[in-house]
């Protein structure tokens, strides 16, 4: 119900964005926040949805850049010249004490209370939301995924899927690696290749850089 909530909320702000126009971090954000609000009252008003909440990870991508906005323990993996980096944070009692240094990750790796959410839409009325923005780069390899993948698969084997081409079924594959490696939990995944990106002018140049440009390229001698 929870999930449900977020995605409708978030279905009606694309809907009702301008097409001429890229939506811009804060109003991203926004989005997230009326999905918080709108569980946040869905529950008020239903006393057996006490404690009802969902993780929400969304990257809206425009021209040449992408807006990341994340609460929960989902994950978002890039994969950028060989190098697999993880976008999120996770939003887990076990990872705010990894991050304060009172326990080390080996540890927070089998802990009993690494799915426990330290912050998740619906459970407060007011929530913070990480949001980043990422330069794309052609080739760029992205995951998002619940922890239903990240758990029973290994960043090695993330990292090998991600790298694989054609690039089509990754996400399957990867599912399947997770169902193989007995993952307990819901296992979903979204892969995403930029294989190309749009051509993007400066908004200001002078004739002198123009023509140093068609020079680069060849077009003038």
């Amino acid at each position: 119900m929870a999930s449900g909530l977020a995605t409708a909320t978030l279905k009606t702000w694309l809907s009702s964005q301008r097409s001429d126009r890229a939506a811009g971090p804060a109003e991203v954000e926004s989005a997230f926040l009326e999905a918080n609000f709108a569980i946040w009252e869905y529950v008020k008003k239903h006393a057996d949805c006490q404690g009802m909440g969902t993780t929400l990870t969304a990257g809206f991508i425009s021209d040449n850049r992408m807006i990341l906005c994340h609460v929960g323990d989902s994950r978002v993996y890039l994969l950028r010249g060989g190098e697999l980096k993880q976008l999120t944070t996770d939003h887990t009692l076990v990872a705010e004490q990894v991050r304060a240094g009172k326990l080390d990750a080996v540890a927070a790796r089998c802990h009993p209370a690494r799915h426990i959410l330290s912050r998740a839409l619906g459970v407060r009325e007011f929530i913070s939301v990480d949001t980043a923005i990422l330069e794309l780069a052609a080739g760029d390899a992205l995951l998002f995924c619940s922890d239903g993948i990240y758990g029973p698969v290994s960043d090695d084997n993330i990292r090998e899927e991600l790298a694989r081409r054609p690039f089509g079924g990754t996400a399957k594959r990867l599912v399947d690696l997770a169902c193989k490696g007995g993952g307990p939990d819901n296992a979903t995944a979204v892969a995403v290749l930029i294989d190309e990106l749009p051509i993007t002018y400066p908004g200001r140049y002078s004739w002198r850089r123009f023509r140093s440009m068609l020079g680069e390229w060849g077009i003038l001698g």
